[in-house]
């Protein structure tokens, strides 16, 4: 359901703002694990059923190397006793491939050819159609499915249940040489250990607490209708948007503050961004009143519909974040 929200947030979002900037910046926002009621803090890794490509190592990797604000989230054991939750999985890697021809004009090579006489009378010939090539190709499709469970130890009840499914397709023609696919192996190992290590990723993801990421839009003009500035206060006004756009952050913030002491608090541009500079600090409540402050001081309907998405976005992430925080160790 949060999803959903999150997603229909997002799309309106962009349906809404076109148009009012195209500068941003990005922040993240703590999100909680899709395990509600557990904390889970000491694990064991099984091994893997048809694990030929080191999956439940790249998820031990993982784990044990999982920081949130520079602290370790899990803690990974040898064996499954006093351990909170234990991982099961089962693996399975494929690839499969198929052989096509691609056509190639091969101009070296001449079919017909026609004769003629220049100005000067000398017979001369000109192709009139090359031979073509047909070189052989091939399509491989990668994949790797591996199905997860995190079971709580005493009980054995699952918390967590999940399919995760990744591929990767690679065209190759061979103009100069091909051999069959069963003598020349390919890299079906190094292609489906990397999609093993992005699963690896979305089941961490899933079961801890972890960093969403997001691109927010900049408010890169003053709006001539609503606030009276001078040409320099402008011009100090982009350079503080640029700024921010390359994340120089503290120096952002001191020059709008400074704009916000002269215009008397009466610039929902100046607020914004300075609400957009909390959220990037991660200090969620300021960022929601600054936004909330910069409503109230603009009719404008874009703008409008900017600030609403950053005070919804705002509240949300806040109670994610206290969620993620209570499921920390």
């Amino acid at each position: 359901m949060q999803n959903i929200y999150k997603s229909i947030l997002f799309l309106l979002f962009l349906f809404l703002i076109t148009g009012c900037s195209s500068k941003k910046l990005t922040i993240k926002s703590l999100h909680p694990s899709k395990i509600p009621n557990e904390k889970i803090y000491s694990v064991y890794v099984e091994d893997f059923v048809n694990d030929d490509i080191y999956q439940s190592l790249k998820i031990q990797s993982k784990l044990t190397n999982k920081l949130i604000d520079g602290k370790n989230v899990f803690r990974v054991t040898n064996n499954f006793q006093n351990v909170d939750a234990i991982i099961q999985g089962t693996t399975s890697s494929t690839l499969n491939y198929s052989t096509y021809y691609q056509e190639e004009i091969d101009y070296k090579r001449c079919r017909y050819y026609r004769h003629e006489n220049n100005k000067k009378g000398k017979r001369t010939k000109k192709c009139v159609e090359y031979f073509v090539r047909l070189i052989p190709c091939e399509n491989r499709e990668y994949n790797v499915e591996t199905n997860l469970r995190l079971l709580k130890q005493n009980t054995n009840e699952i918390l967590f249940a999940k399919t995760y499914n990744k591929s990767r397709n690679i065209r190759q023609c061979f103009r100069y040489h091909y051999y069959p696919y069963h003598i020349i192996p390919r890299d079906k190992r190094e292609i489906n250990t990397k999609l093993a290590a992005l699963i690896a990723d979305e089941f961490i993801d899933d079961i801890s607490p972890h960093y969403e990421y997001w691109d927010v839009y900049i408010i890169e003009e003053l709006d001539k209708n609503s606030l009276s500035f001078t040409d320099d206060q402008e011009e100090r006004f982009e350079k503080a948007v640029e700024l921010l756009e390359n994340r120089h952050l503290d120096i952002a913030k001191i020059e709008f503050e400074k704009l916000n002491t002269e215009f008397q608090s009466k610039s929902f541009e100046v607020i914004y961004n300075l609400a957009l500079i909390n959220e990037a600090y991660n200090k969620l409540e300021n960022a929601r009143n600054l936004y909330i402050m910069a409503k109230t001081l603009t009719t404008n309907i874009d703008y409008l519909d900017l600030i609403k998405y950053a005070i919804n976005r705002t509240n949300m992430n806040l109670e994610e974040k206290i969620k993620a925080k209570s499921q920390l160790p």
